[in-house]
């Protein structure tokens, strides 16, 4: 690559990054306090780790009622049986606020709206406030507002890599990282996800990195060992921050392996590199807090939690999780699930990767025998085997999966979408399409703000 072009690429990295943060600042503060989901437990249980330095208790509030009138239960942290890293940098800021200025950090959730059960669409306020005028709203829980700024910069981290694995699948070229990086920095969901409270966002952020190392580990042979061993760490981190990374855990396995698929030997060294780091992070993890096993007890034997659920095989419910999981959550579905943008965005969205992806099956099965030639293509199968995979253990185990559980595979899912298009496109016609998706997504974003959630809110 020239170097002029390569700067000229990455100001517009930089110009991605900046919007991306503007988008994430705005949904940070024109979405109420609590209207994103599951964020009251989620807050609770940073509030509790930062004050026990340990992982919170199992309260002993249970659901008694339909989930939006139990007010005990929603108001409670009933996410906390998960593991506690992923909460461990809104902790931090719970500390640090609590310590110069407490006055800042609400210590009550705010009462259930009775009108929200009835229709949820026309009352999209899952809590009553007090007042909704847009910057009046956040005088008495501004802390609250500041951890969300703070945790929506960790979606930095998979942008980032989304744009360094682009470039290392196009490194004679580079438009590549930049269309997968913006495809996801504009996604609404993605930063709608990320300006709220909850452990998905260090939780995407290490799994962003651990495909990156993934495809860094098929592209370049000379640093295996180190990148086997930064995967054992990450993984072992994943594993610590929620629950529903160990579906993206075998990557690692895969990454060693298609390094060199015909000798079973070469594997040995990589994989005790990398198993060995991930099993003394977690063990530690384990053996250090009563809490924790407490909590692993409970997931384990709990059946609503990430058990293999038999009743999910049939047509209706793949059909419809399936939907919600890759289509009607995926893109934007805001609030408690409840604000949705026009299903024609999400659809024509949805229709523009679909599109790019089977434009890249086919071509990794016309170039399957230029595997050492074209190393790609082994970052190809290597993430198309990682989502599938994701996706039948979400729909297995999960009932109605969302699309936060997809997410940890963001970066592979956006590289999905566009990598067959950089096989058969010219250099002119490559930046074509990097504009033209940066800009409908882009569109779709600044849509989704001002024209569904904005009116939802602020009526």
């Amino acid at each position: 690559m020239h170097y002029g072009a390569d700067k000229y690429r990455q100001l517009i990295f930089i110009l991605i990054c900046a919007i991306y943060l503007a988008l994430a600042f705005a949904y940070a503060v024109l979405v109420p306090p609590w209207e994103s989901p599951d964020e009251p437990a989620h807050y609770l249980y940073a509030m509790q780790l930062a004050e026990r330095a340990r992982p919170p208790l199992q309260p002993t509030v249970r659901q008694r009622d339909s989930f939006c009138r139990d007010y005990p239960y929603i108001s409670s942290n009933y996410e906390w049986y998960q593991p506690a890293l992923g909460y461990l940098p809104a902790a931090v800021i719970y500390r640090a606020l609590d310590v110069f200025s407490p006055g800042g950090l609400p210590r009550t959730i705010s009462p259930l709206n009775p009108q929200f059960c009835s229709n949820p669409h026309m009352y999209p306020n899952l809590f009553t406030h007090t007042n909704l005028k847009m910057f009046e709203i956040w005088k008495n829980s501004w802390g609250l507002l500041v951890i969300r700024i703070y945790l929506s910069l960790f979606g930095l981290a998979v942008i980032y890599a989304s744009y360094k694995i682009g470039c290392e699948c196009d490194q004679a070229d580079g438009w590549l990282g930049i269309t997968v990086a913006g495809w996801v920095a504009f996604l609404p969901q993605f930063t709608f996800v990320n300006a709220s409270i909850r452990s998905d966002t260090l939780t995407n952020a290490i799994a962003a990195f651990v495909l990156l190392l993934a495809a860094m580990m098929q592209t370049s042979r000379a640093h295996t060992h180190k990148l086997a061993l930064g995967i054992g760490i990450l993984l072992g981190l994943g594993l610590l921050s929620k629950h529903t990374f160990v579906y993206i855990a075998p990557i690692g396995l895969l990454a060693v392996i298609l390094t060199n698929p015909r000798d079973p030997r070469a594997w040995l060294k990589p994989l005790i590199l990398m198993i060995l780091p991930a099993l003394v992070l977690v063990a530690a993890y384990y053996l250090a807090f009563v809490e924790a096993r407490a909590a692993l007890d409970y997931t384990v034997g709990t059946p609503s939690k990430m058990r293999v659920r038999p009743e999910h095989f049939n047509l209706e419910y793949l059909y419809q999780a399936l939907y919600d999981l890759l289509i009607g959550f995926f893109f934007g579905r805001f609030g408690w699930l409840n604000v949705q943008v026009p299903a024609s965005w999400s659809r024509i969205a949805f229709g523009i990767w679909s599109v790019g992806t089977i434009i890249t099956i086919a071509q990794t099965w016309r170039q399957r025998h230029n595997l050492e030639t074209t190393p790609s293509i082994k970052t190809v199968f290597l993430f198309s085997t990682t989502i599938l995979l994701t996706v039948i253990g979400l729909l297995l185990s999960i009932f109605r999966p969302g699309e936060r559980h997809l997410y940890p595979t963001l970066a592979a899912w956006s590289f999905l979408g566009f990598w067959g298009w950089w096989q058969i496109l010219s250099p002119r016609d490559k930046k074509i399409v990097t504009m033209a998706a940066l800009g409908f997504m882009l569109a779709f974003n600044l849509y989704a703000l001002l024209f569904a959630l904005i009116p939802a809110y602020y009526k």
